[in-house]
């Protein structure tokens, strides 16, 4: 019901911003006294160039010869021309439009050529329009220029042949330079026509155009009232189509026997993986269509033409995604449920999808997600149900191989931080942390050490003696720790060493005592020396025996 309300909301949108659409208001008129005055400036000119082709028409009429017929014939149409052009800058100047804005193009014959051309017009025409103000008026004032200059170069071969024509008294060479000082006054009446016109022309564009401002919210309110708005309702409806279809197919999955029989199954994930497709494609075809029906046919030429180029490269960009559709159907190297390593870590992998869900149960935050293009390189393994996720958990006690000996403060897939004897934090990247064999000493562990008592008391050696050393130090570990934390003591006959009978004491510890591990073996010490001075055994230290050779 939600998804409905929100189409009828976007459709309720779209029609009242249509209705309210308003025509754009037309430009304010020209000023009147400006371009009267500018239309009796042309005036002359017109009728000067009139004169002058009658003239020509009746030279060519009493042309002696072929080929001075032939030169005064283009003369005669140079001067149309001019005539023509000069007409259409009065009319340009009176009206304000060109003939050429009248004027339509002929059809063009069926082609592919043709076709594809209409597709990509609507975009042409698109830019065509955005960028047609700045582009006329640049072309108006490089027109300009050209005229400008040569109005300047018309002036001066004027005045150079009305003074060579002062200064001439030769017949025959007044009338050469009669004939050049028309000729140039016609082209500065020419020049002067187009710098009038060219010049009105950018000064009543120059006039109407509004302020970067109002251009800029008129651009914005033109776009919103139509390819906007269009957009808007293209792309909401895009979307409403795949939720909906997504939406559908969530309730559709929950009662599918081939999801609650066969779970994540190679049928059930390709189904999935179907759908997601078809929920694009649908979405894509709604967005087209929306464009078709509100006649839009740039927004549809630009859709169609993203849609070609995404087919266009798909055939290059389809075969590596081949190996994720497999990862993804859990038919690749890594498999739904197994245990993987990446970056030293282990990981057990939750989903496969587009993205990868993977987790570490001991860890703090051992969630990763990772793209399935990441994921292509691993591998997975089947996991044992009581396999570790990781040697250690916080607050446990641990020795590393560096020599390093505390309690893990906070593990993470970043870092390990272990909490020192006296205060001192030293972290670990977590691989780095893995690296050092980390024993834990939190589940229980073994302190062993080796006590000598002199040779002296050789007849209790493998009796009495071990009895004695091992009551001794349970007692005394017992009383400085609790019975609770001493699993037990054993003490057995070592060697025969250089100076004293060697005895391996071995005591077997909770994981409440690894907190004082380092002092331990200090107190198993204490307790054999408690031992003998109470029995009064004699303690060795190593000897160094100098024997004198004897000379005869």
């Amino acid at each position: 019901m939600i998804l409905l309300r929100v189409i009828a909301v976007l459709l309720m949108v779209a029609g009242t911003a249509f209705a309210q659409k308003k025509p754009k208001a037309l430009p304010p008129p020209a000023d009147v006294a400006k371009n009267l005055e500018t239309l009796q400036g042309l005036i002359p000119a017109i009728l000067n160039a009139e004169k002058e082709l009658e003239s020509l028409r009746a030279e060519l009429a009493k042309a002696p010869t072929d080929e001075a017929k032939k030169e005064i014939t283009t003369r005669v149409d140079a001067q149309r021309e001019r005539v023509n052009q000069l007409r259409s800058n009065f009319r340009i100047v009176a009206t304000g439009v060109e003939d050429s804005a009248y004027l339509s193009a002929a059809e063009e014959e069926a082609s592919f050529d043709n076709e594809f051309k209409d597709l990509l017009k609507p975009l042409f025409n698109g830019l065509r329009e955005a960028t047609s103000k700045p582009r006329e008026m640049e072309e108006l004032r490089s027109e300009l220029r050209v005229w400008s200059e040569r109005q300047k170069v018309s002036k001066a071969a004027l005045d150079r042949a009305k003074v060579a024509l002062a200064s001439a008294e030769n017949g025959d060479v007044k009338t050469e330079l009669d004939a050049i000082r028309n000729l140039w006054t016609s082209r500065v009446d020419e020049a002067s026509s187009e710098t009038q016109t060219l010049s009105r022309q950018i000064e009543e564009r120059e006039k109407n155009t509004p302020s970067a401002l109002d251009m800029i919210s008129g651009m914005l309110s033109d776009f919103w009232r139509s390819r906007g708005l269009n957009l808007l309702l293209a792309f909401g409806s895009a979307l409403v189509v795949y939720l909906v279809t997504r939406r559908i197919y969530r309730g559709v999955r929950k009662i599918s026997p081939l999801h609650r029989k066969r779970g994540n199954g190679l049928m059930a994930r390709s189904a999935d993986l179907i759908v997601a497709a078809a929920a694009v494609v649908l979405a894509v075809f709604t967005a087209t269509l929306i464009f078709y029906l509100k006649g839009d046919w740039l927004m549809l030429a630009i859709t169609i033409i993203f849609i070609l180029g995404l087919l266009w490269a798909s055939k290059r960009a389809l075969p590596p995604y081949i190996e994720q559709i497999k990862v993804i159907l859990n038919l690749g190297p890594v498999r739904q449920g197994e245990r993987l390593i990446y970056s030293g870590i282990p990981w057990r992998v939750d989903t496969l999808n587009m993205y990868c869900d993977f987790s570490n149960p001991e860890l703090t935050g051992g969630t990763m997600r990772l793209p399935v293009k990441d994921v292509l390189p691993l591998h997975s393994r089947i996991s044992e149900a009581k396999e570790p996720w990781f040697p250690t958990k916080e607050n446990d006690w641990v020795r590393l191989s560096d020599a390093t000996f505390g309690k893990v403060l906070q593990q993470t897939p970043e870092q390990v931080v272990v909490l020192r004897l006296g205060g001192s934090l030293k972290t670990y990247p977590t691989a780095d942390f893995l690296d050092q064999r980390p024993e834990n000493l939190s589940r229980g562990f073994r302190v062993a050490t080796v006590f000598g008592i002199g040779y002296g008391h050789r007849a209790g050696a493998t009796s009495e003696i071990p009895e004695a050393l091992q009551e001794s130090v349970l007692r005394h570990l017992v009383e400085n720790l609790g019975r609770e934390l001493v699993r037990s003591v054993r003490v057995e006959f070592n060697a025969a060493g250089a100076s004293s009978l060697d005895y391996r004491v071995m005591a077997d510890f909770n994981g409440e005592a690894a907190q004082r591990f380092s002092a331990l073996e200090r107190m198993i010490q204490a307790a054999c020396i408690d031992i003998c001075n109470e029995r009064e055994w004699d303690i060795p230290f190593p000897q160094m025996v100098i024997h004198q050779a004897t000379v005869s």
